[in-house]
């Protein structure tokens, strides 16, 4: 079974030579019929192939690797196999792509077994919340979600109305509409991709026998045309709601060092909430306007960290040291905000402390180490004390422990 990522890889490669070598000087009969040569027309003449021939022989074999997977119920692995059937294959020792060579009868079988399987597999996925693909802590291919499995599948109008869906519970937090418009692309340009398979070859004087793309492939192009256009007008008047809802993760998180002594903790809450600034400003980041309203926050909370940074900044011994730099946090407001002037203050206040506060640690230290000092010499002094005593008592002979 060939993987996604190897498929998605080399699509295309037929149409760079790999699967004919160098062409003719002279027309070949067709795409499908002249005999495979290698990429470096390395297979031995009495071994040549044609493009058909090969096809013959390999890919009624996925069917069947299909059908047993899903009786198996194996059916992410079903849909693999599917797949494949429409694109490349290995012959060789190399790999030929988007090269069709089938009656369109065993493509059109083969779409729909695919479009079975997806569908169920994809009901599955999305019962559990699982519309886009997922990758594995340990690596290897990413699992397809069901939105994928709908645009493999050629199920358009279902995509469609399940991403529009979708996106509508997604789209405050996240650029759920840049990913949806990715998958789309990305689809559109697989199946350019088969469409325009042979053309090279046809350009030197091969005729194109190649089987054209399905009808339902071919409703891709109308169907999801346009798709990125009504995306954005559907969510045209919702950006200012996407500014609200970062706007409030902010102020959660900066209202939580007042709820607080760990200093720990309000690092944390600190660092949240100018988090939260940045993935709006990231989120809107083709809306000026919206970023913004975000920056004239983030310019607020610098000054508001500025006059707190003065409070704190007369603490004196550990407390001194363990207080929160409230101008650092200010210094990354004000850059945020794009308020270089009050960022520069910010950060020479910071700098100021972190000296005040590395003076005041050298002086803990050294003080602890005098203490130490003390506490050792006053422990020899009571030792040479015991043992003049000891002596006294043995010249006078006195017993010490009756």
């Amino acid at each position: 079974m060939i993987s996604k990522r190897i498929r998605h890889t080399v699509v295309g490669a037929a149409a760079a030579g790999l699967l004919l070598g160098s062409f003719p000087a002279v027309a070949a009969p067709t795409i499908c019929t002249e005999l495979i040569r290698g990429p470096d027309g390395s297979i031995p003449v009495d071994e040549r192939e044609s493009a058909r021939q090969v096809q013959a022989r390999i890919k009624p074999g996925l069917i069947a690797e299909g059908d047993k997977l899903a009786g198996d119920g194996k059916l992410a692995e079903a849909v693999e196999t599917y797949s494949g059937i429409f694109g490349g294959y290995w012959y060789a020792g190399f790999y030929s792509s988007a090269m069709r060579c089938l009656p369109v009868d065993f493509y059109q079988g083969a779409a729909s077994k695919l479009r079975a399987v997806a569908s169920e597999l994809a009901e599955r996925r999305r019962a559990r919340g699982h519309l886009l693909d997922e990758s594995h802590e340990y690596g290897g291919d990413l699992d397809h979600g069901a939105l994928r499995l709908y645009l493999l599948s050629n199920q358009y109008d279902r995509f469609i109305s399940e991403a529009f869906a979708y996106a509508d519970t997604e789209f405050l937090e996240r650029d759920i509409d840049d990913q949806l418009m990715a998958m789309v692309s990305g689809r559109l340009g697989e199946l350019e991709t088969y469409r325009n398979a042979g053309s090279g070859h046809a350009a030197v004087g091969y005729t194109n026998d190649l089987t054209p793309l399905l009808d339902e492939e071919l409703a891709a192009f109308t169907k999801l045309a346009g798709f990125d256009e009504k995306l954005k007008a559907r969510f045209a008047s919702r950006y200012p709601d996407i500014t609200e809802h970062w706007l409030a993760e902010e102020a959660r998180h900066f209202g939580g060092p007042d709820r607080t002594d760990e200093v720990f903790a309000k690092e944390m809450f600190l660092e949240r909430a100018k988090d939260a600034l940045k993935a709006g400003a990231d989120r809107l980041r083709e809306h000026p306007r919206q970023v913004a309203r975000l920056k004239a926050r983030a310019n607020t909370r610098g000054e508001a960290l500025m006059r707190k940074g003065s409070e704190v900044a007369g603490g004196e011994g550990l407390m001194g040291l363990m207080a929160t730099d409230y101008y650092a946090h200010a210094r990354d407001y004000f850059e945020f905000a794009g308020n270089q002037e009050q960022a520069a203050v910010a950060g020479r206040l910071s700098d100021e402390r972190q000296e005040s506060v590395e003076q005041e640690a050298d002086r803990i230290e050294a003080s602890i180490r005098t203490d130490v000092e003390k506490m050792r010499k006053s422990d020899e002094e009571q030792a040479s004390f015991q043992e003049a005593t000891d002596e006294m008592a043995r010249e006078f002979g006195f017993d010490l422990d009756e």
